[in-house]
Protein backbone atom coordinates (compact mmCIF):
# COMPACT_ATOMS: atom_id res chain seq x y z
CA UNK A 1 0.00 0.00 0.00
CA UNK A 2 0.97 3.71 -0.55
CA UNK A 3 -0.16 7.09 -0.38
CA UNK A 4 -0.11 7.99 -3.63
CA UNK A 5 -1.00 10.58 -5.49
CA UNK A 6 0.24 12.61 -2.20
CA UNK A 7 3.96 12.61 -2.29
CA UNK A 8 6.69 11.52 0.02
CA UNK A 9 7.92 14.20 3.00
CA UNK A 10 11.00 14.57 0.93
CA UNK A 11 9.25 15.34 -2.17
CA UNK A 12 6.87 17.58 -0.69
CA UNK A 13 9.95 19.52 0.60
CA UNK A 14 11.43 19.98 -2.94
CA UNK A 15 8.19 20.96 -3.87
CA UNK A 16 7.71 24.01 -1.71
CA UNK A 17 11.91 24.75 -2.80
CA UNK A 18 10.76 24.74 -6.64
CA UNK A 19 7.61 27.27 -5.45
CA UNK A 20 9.79 29.45 -3.97
CA UNK A 21 12.26 29.81 -7.05
CA UNK A 22 9.09 30.17 -9.51
CA UNK A 23 7.40 32.75 -6.88
CA UNK A 24 10.90 34.45 -6.23
CA UNK A 25 9.93 33.70 -2.74
CA UNK A 26 12.05 33.50 0.34
CA UNK A 27 12.06 30.06 2.38
CA UNK A 28 12.34 30.94 6.14
CA UNK A 29 13.37 28.37 8.81
CA UNK A 30 11.09 29.51 11.85
CA UNK A 31 11.99 26.95 14.11
CA UNK A 32 12.78 22.94 14.68
CA UNK A 33 10.36 20.32 15.92
CA UNK A 34 10.62 17.81 18.22
CA UNK A 35 12.32 15.63 16.55
CA UNK A 36 14.35 18.22 15.10
CA UNK A 37 13.13 18.72 11.44
CA UNK A 38 13.22 22.39 10.40
CA UNK A 39 9.77 24.36 10.49
CA UNK A 40 9.53 26.14 7.14
CA UNK A 41 7.25 28.95 5.96
CA UNK A 42 7.91 30.28 2.26
CA UNK A 43 7.57 34.41 1.80
CA UNK A 44 6.38 35.87 -0.77
CA UNK A 45 7.09 39.50 -1.01
CA UNK A 46 4.81 42.30 -1.70
CA UNK A 47 4.95 44.90 -4.15
CA UNK A 48 5.17 47.73 -1.30
CA UNK A 49 7.16 46.66 1.81
CA UNK A 50 4.26 48.18 4.80
CA UNK A 51 1.62 46.01 2.95
CA UNK A 52 -0.51 43.98 5.12
CA UNK A 53 0.40 40.06 5.58
CA UNK A 54 -1.32 37.59 4.95
CA UNK A 55 -0.46 33.79 6.74
CA UNK A 56 -1.97 29.73 5.03
CA UNK A 57 -0.89 27.50 7.63
CA UNK A 58 -1.46 23.82 7.23
CA UNK A 59 -1.20 20.07 8.41
CA UNK A 60 -0.78 21.13 12.36
CA UNK A 61 -2.74 17.18 12.15
CA UNK A 62 -0.24 15.31 10.78
CA UNK A 63 -2.54 12.60 9.09
CA UNK A 64 -4.31 15.31 7.36
CA UNK A 65 -2.19 15.59 3.92
CA UNK A 66 -4.56 17.32 1.87
CA UNK A 67 -4.39 20.30 3.89
CA UNK A 68 -0.61 20.52 2.95
CA UNK A 69 -1.74 19.91 -0.91
CA UNK A 70 -3.88 22.69 -0.64
CA UNK A 71 -1.19 25.30 0.60
CA UNK A 72 0.89 24.38 -2.47
CA UNK A 73 -2.29 24.81 -4.65
CA UNK A 74 -2.65 28.57 -3.62
CA UNK A 75 0.73 28.94 -4.68
CA UNK A 76 0.25 27.30 -7.60
CA UNK A 77 -2.69 29.04 -8.46
CA UNK A 78 -0.01 32.67 -7.65
CA UNK A 79 2.13 31.15 -10.27
CA UNK A 80 -0.39 30.90 -12.81
CA UNK A 81 -2.10 34.20 -12.06
CA UNK A 82 -3.25 36.39 -9.39
CA UNK A 83 -6.82 37.06 -9.63
CA UNK A 84 -6.86 39.61 -7.26
CA UNK A 85 -4.15 41.02 -7.07
CA UNK A 86 -2.55 39.40 -3.76
CA UNK A 87 1.08 40.44 -4.38
CA UNK A 88 0.53 43.80 -4.88
CA UNK A 89 -1.89 44.30 -2.14
CA UNK A 90 -0.49 41.73 0.46
CA UNK A 91 2.94 39.92 1.72
CA UNK A 92 1.95 36.22 1.54
CA UNK A 93 3.21 33.84 4.24
CA UNK A 94 2.41 30.13 3.29
CA UNK A 95 3.80 27.21 6.14
CA UNK A 96 2.21 23.63 4.00
CA UNK A 97 3.58 21.71 7.37
CA UNK A 98 3.32 22.82 11.07
CA UNK A 99 3.51 18.92 12.01
CA UNK A 100 6.66 17.91 9.99
CA UNK A 101 7.42 14.95 12.83
CA UNK A 102 3.35 13.74 12.53
CA UNK A 103 3.21 14.05 8.90
CA UNK A 104 6.46 11.84 8.66
CA UNK A 105 5.34 9.53 10.93
CA UNK A 106 1.82 9.34 8.81
CA UNK A 107 4.14 8.37 5.91
CA UNK A 108 6.49 5.99 7.43
CA UNK A 109 3.67 4.23 9.06
CA UNK A 110 1.70 3.71 5.26
CA UNK A 111 -1.02 6.21 6.97
CA UNK A 112 -2.51 2.76 9.53
CA UNK A 113 -2.45 3.88 13.32
CA UNK A 114 -4.46 5.37 15.88
CA UNK A 115 -6.00 9.15 15.55
CA UNK A 116 -3.61 9.84 18.42
CA UNK A 117 -0.31 8.33 16.78
CA UNK A 118 -1.33 9.96 13.24
CA UNK A 119 -2.48 13.56 14.31
CA UNK A 120 -0.44 14.64 17.31
CA UNK A 121 3.40 15.89 17.30
CA UNK A 122 6.31 13.81 18.92
CA UNK A 123 5.51 14.24 22.08
CA UNK A 124 1.71 13.21 21.86
CA UNK A 125 0.30 16.76 21.83
CA UNK A 126 -2.72 17.31 19.63
CA UNK A 127 -0.86 20.75 18.42
CA UNK A 128 -4.34 22.73 17.67
CA UNK A 129 -5.03 22.57 21.56
CA UNK A 130 -1.87 23.66 22.56
CA UNK A 131 -2.52 27.72 22.22
CA UNK A 132 -3.00 30.11 24.95
CA UNK A 133 -6.63 30.68 25.46
CA UNK A 134 -7.80 34.29 25.12
CA UNK A 135 -7.76 36.20 28.77
CA UNK A 136 -10.29 35.39 31.30
CA UNK A 137 -11.60 32.25 29.23
CA UNK A 138 -11.54 28.94 30.59
CA UNK A 139 -10.93 25.01 29.01
CA UNK A 140 -14.02 23.80 27.87
CA UNK A 141 -15.36 19.98 29.19
CA UNK A 142 -17.01 19.51 25.75
CA UNK A 143 -15.95 16.44 23.98
CA UNK A 144 -13.16 17.59 21.30
CA UNK A 145 -12.32 20.97 23.02
CA UNK A 146 -9.15 19.34 24.29
CA UNK A 147 -7.94 16.79 26.54
CA UNK A 148 -5.61 16.80 30.01
CA UNK A 149 -5.09 13.17 29.48
CA UNK A 150 -1.92 12.19 27.18
CA UNK A 151 -2.94 9.59 24.61
CA UNK A 152 -6.16 11.51 23.80
CA UNK A 153 -6.78 12.40 20.82
CA UNK A 154 -6.76 16.44 21.74
CA UNK A 155 -4.16 16.30 24.65
CA UNK A 156 -3.42 19.97 24.88
CA UNK A 157 -0.06 19.06 26.52
CA UNK A 158 1.39 19.95 29.99
CA UNK A 159 1.13 23.87 29.48
CA UNK A 160 0.37 26.36 26.73
CA UNK A 161 2.85 27.03 23.79
CA UNK A 162 4.51 24.03 25.58
CA UNK A 163 5.74 22.48 21.97
CA UNK A 164 8.48 23.82 19.69
CA UNK A 165 6.11 23.73 16.84
CA UNK A 166 3.62 25.91 18.57
CA UNK A 167 5.89 28.26 20.20
CA UNK A 168 7.89 28.41 17.23
CA UNK A 169 4.76 29.53 14.84
CA UNK A 170 3.19 32.18 17.96
CA UNK A 171 6.72 33.80 17.73
CA UNK A 172 6.52 34.09 14.22
CA UNK A 173 3.01 35.70 13.96
CA UNK A 174 3.44 37.25 16.54
CA UNK A 175 5.98 39.21 14.38
CA UNK A 176 4.10 39.19 11.15
CA UNK A 177 1.00 40.54 13.28
CA UNK A 178 -0.86 39.40 10.15
CA UNK A 179 -4.00 40.96 9.33
CA UNK A 180 -5.85 37.45 8.91
CA UNK A 181 -4.97 33.70 8.70
CA UNK A 182 -6.57 30.79 6.93
CA UNK A 183 -5.46 27.53 8.97
CA UNK A 184 -6.56 24.27 6.85
CA UNK A 185 -7.45 20.86 8.16
CA UNK A 186 -9.61 18.07 7.15
CA UNK A 187 -12.14 16.23 6.69
CA UNK A 188 -15.52 18.36 7.67
CA UNK A 189 -16.18 20.24 4.70
CA UNK A 190 -16.87 23.48 7.04
CA UNK A 191 -15.06 26.82 7.48
CA UNK A 192 -14.89 27.45 11.79
CA UNK A 193 -13.98 31.17 12.23
CA UNK A 194 -12.96 32.25 15.72
CA UNK A 195 -14.94 32.22 18.88
CA UNK A 196 -15.76 35.71 19.31
CA UNK A 197 -18.80 37.16 21.29
CA UNK A 198 -19.29 41.22 19.81
CA UNK A 199 -21.80 41.46 16.89
CA UNK A 200 -19.25 43.67 15.16
CA UNK A 201 -16.98 40.49 14.38
CA UNK A 202 -19.29 38.28 13.88
CA UNK A 203 -21.43 39.82 11.29
CA UNK A 204 -17.69 40.62 9.44
CA UNK A 205 -16.65 36.53 10.06
CA UNK A 206 -20.12 35.69 8.11
CA UNK A 207 -19.16 37.90 5.61
CA UNK A 208 -16.11 36.70 5.17
CA UNK A 209 -17.26 32.67 5.07
CA UNK A 210 -19.90 33.90 2.81
CA UNK A 211 -17.41 35.07 0.36
CA UNK A 212 -15.18 31.77 0.60
CA UNK A 213 -18.40 30.10 0.00
CA UNK A 214 -19.64 32.11 -2.71
CA UNK A 215 -16.47 31.40 -4.72
CA UNK A 216 -16.18 27.43 -4.35
CA UNK A 217 -17.11 26.01 -7.72
CA UNK A 218 -18.34 22.73 -6.85
CA UNK A 219 -18.81 22.16 -3.15
CA UNK A 220 -19.32 25.33 -1.12
CA UNK A 221 -18.75 24.80 2.99
CA UNK A 222 -20.79 26.12 5.59
CA UNK A 223 -19.70 27.92 8.19
CA UNK A 224 -19.94 26.51 12.02
CA UNK A 225 -19.86 29.53 14.68
CA UNK A 226 -22.37 30.79 17.36
CA UNK A 227 -21.60 33.72 19.57
CA UNK A 228 -23.32 32.12 22.61
CA UNK A 229 -22.42 27.99 22.21
CA UNK A 230 -18.79 28.29 21.04
CA UNK A 231 -15.95 27.72 23.06
CA UNK A 232 -12.47 28.62 23.36
CA UNK A 233 -10.40 25.34 22.94
CA UNK A 234 -6.85 26.03 22.56
CA UNK A 235 -7.05 26.18 19.06
CA UNK A 236 -5.35 28.76 16.20
CA UNK A 237 -7.91 31.00 14.77
CA UNK A 238 -8.73 32.07 18.82
CA UNK A 239 -5.42 33.06 19.53
CA UNK A 240 -4.71 34.67 16.37
CA UNK A 241 -7.62 36.84 16.27
CA UNK A 242 -7.86 38.04 20.62
CA UNK A 243 -3.89 37.58 20.96
CA UNK A 244 -2.68 39.06 17.81
CA UNK A 245 -5.58 40.92 16.06
CA UNK A 246 -6.10 39.73 12.94
CA UNK A 247 -9.22 37.63 11.13
CA UNK A 248 -8.40 34.20 11.80
CA UNK A 249 -10.56 30.91 9.80
CA UNK A 250 -10.35 27.62 10.10
CA UNK A 251 -10.78 25.33 6.90
CA UNK A 252 -11.79 21.69 6.62
CA UNK A 253 -11.00 20.80 2.84
CA UNK A 254 -13.21 17.30 1.75
CA UNK A 255 -16.16 16.61 3.50
CA UNK A 256 -17.53 13.59 5.79
CA UNK A 257 -19.98 12.50 3.34
CA UNK A 258 -17.41 12.74 0.71
CA UNK A 259 -15.43 10.82 2.46
CA UNK A 260 -18.01 8.19 3.60
CA UNK A 261 -19.01 7.74 -0.23
CA UNK A 262 -15.27 6.88 -0.81
CA UNK A 263 -14.85 4.08 1.62
CA UNK A 264 -17.39 2.92 3.63
CA UNK A 265 -14.71 1.37 5.84
CA UNK A 266 -11.53 3.11 5.36
CA UNK A 267 -8.27 0.85 4.53
CA UNK A 268 -5.97 2.93 6.55
CA UNK A 269 -7.34 6.46 8.75
CA UNK A 270 -5.31 8.17 6.27
CA UNK A 271 -8.07 7.71 3.80
CA UNK A 272 -10.71 8.82 6.10
CA UNK A 273 -9.20 12.11 6.20
CA UNK A 274 -7.90 12.31 2.37
CA UNK A 275 -9.56 11.91 -0.84
CA UNK A 276 -8.02 9.32 -3.08
CA UNK A 277 -7.91 12.56 -5.64
CA UNK A 278 -6.94 15.58 -4.14
CA UNK A 279 -6.89 18.08 -7.32
CA UNK A 280 -11.14 18.67 -7.08
CA UNK A 281 -10.66 19.84 -3.85
CA UNK A 282 -7.76 21.52 -4.03
CA UNK A 283 -9.36 23.62 -7.13
CA UNK A 284 -12.77 24.00 -4.67
CA UNK A 285 -10.80 25.24 -1.42
CA UNK A 286 -7.51 27.48 -3.27
CA UNK A 287 -10.52 29.56 -5.50
CA UNK A 288 -12.36 30.31 -1.71
CA UNK A 289 -8.82 30.89 -0.11
CA UNK A 290 -8.42 34.14 -2.52
CA UNK A 291 -11.91 35.49 -2.06
CA UNK A 292 -11.28 34.94 1.35
CA UNK A 293 -8.18 36.83 1.59
CA UNK A 294 -9.27 39.52 -0.75
CA UNK A 295 -12.71 39.88 1.70
CA UNK A 296 -10.70 39.74 4.54
CA UNK A 297 -8.64 42.91 3.20
CA UNK A 298 -11.45 44.97 2.81
CA UNK A 299 -11.74 45.11 6.63
CA UNK A 300 -9.80 47.00 9.23
CA UNK A 301 -8.64 44.79 11.88
CA UNK A 302 -10.43 43.92 14.55
CA UNK A 303 -9.54 46.09 17.31
CA UNK A 304 -10.34 49.08 14.33
CA UNK A 305 -14.26 47.51 14.39
CA UNK A 306 -16.73 50.16 16.13
CA UNK A 307 -17.62 47.63 18.91
CA UNK A 308 -21.19 48.13 19.93
CA UNK A 309 -20.92 46.08 23.30
CA UNK A 310 -18.05 44.64 25.10
CA UNK A 311 -17.56 41.41 25.14
CA UNK A 312 -16.36 39.23 27.50
CA UNK A 313 -13.79 36.12 26.79
CA UNK A 314 -15.23 34.18 30.32
CA UNK A 315 -17.49 31.02 28.55
CA UNK A 316 -21.02 30.94 30.55
CA UNK A 317 -21.83 27.80 32.46
CA UNK A 318 -23.94 27.52 29.19
CA UNK A 319 -21.05 26.77 27.26
CA UNK A 320 -18.91 24.60 29.01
Amino acid sequence: MNLAPYPPPHAREAELDQLADRLRGELVTYGASVEGRPLRALRVPAAQPSAPKLVCGANIHGVEWIAGQVAHGLLHRLVAADPYQLRRRAELWVIPCINPDGHARTWQRQGRGSLPELRANAHGVDLNRNFPLPGGALPSRLPGAGSTIPGAPTYRGPAPLSEPETAALSALLTELRPHATANLHSFMGTLIPASVRDRPAYRVYRELCRAFADAQPSHRYRRLASRHFDVFTGEQEDHQHHALDGWALCVETFTVAASFRQHLRAPALFWRFNPRDPAPWIDNDVAGLFAYFDAALAHPRPSALAATERPSLRPSQKDL
